[in-house]
């Protein structure tokens, strides 16, 4: 019995060393760790959909607006666009439906922060990261 529990712990530390190792080769260096995403720099599967699925920012007025310019239809669709700290505070998070006509959402970001995350996630092509600052 104890070869197999052996086995097993074997399996999950090395299963767990390579997703942190694809994470941080797939997402890259700015990123916050332990959330694995692609982005415009590392698209990974994904090349070539950057531009449909990476969100953009744009600051006006102490408003931050994220877009991501993808379609929306019943089968591919942004779900959820979230602002989340270098330290993996969730600042902001919005749900899109298939029935939206566009992934926009605005926040009102408080505090000081020197490395903020927006995150777009495609029902179809995962999950999505652009680093930026206020």
């Amino acid at each position: 019995m104890n070869n197999r529990r052996d086995f097993m712990k074997t399996s999950l530390v090395a299963s767990a060393g390579l997703m942190a190792a694809v994470s941080t080769s797939i997402a890259g260096e700015n990123t916050p760790k332990n959330i694995f995403a692609y982005s415009k720099d590392n698209q990974g599967r994904w090349e070539g959909k950057a531009g449909s699925h990476a969100p953009v920012i744009t600051t006006k007025d102490g408003k931050t607006t994220v877009e991501t310019k993808h379609g929306m239809s019943d089968t591919h669709y942004i779900v959820k666009h979230s602002i989340v700290t270098e330290s993996g505070e969730v600042l902001g998070e919005n749900v899109f439906f298939p029935s939206d006509k566009k992934a926009i959402s605005t926040y009102e970001i408080k505090g000081k922060h020197t490395k903020l995350y927006a995150l777009s996630f495609c029902n179809l092509h995962d999950l999505w990261v652009t680093e930026f600052s206020v």
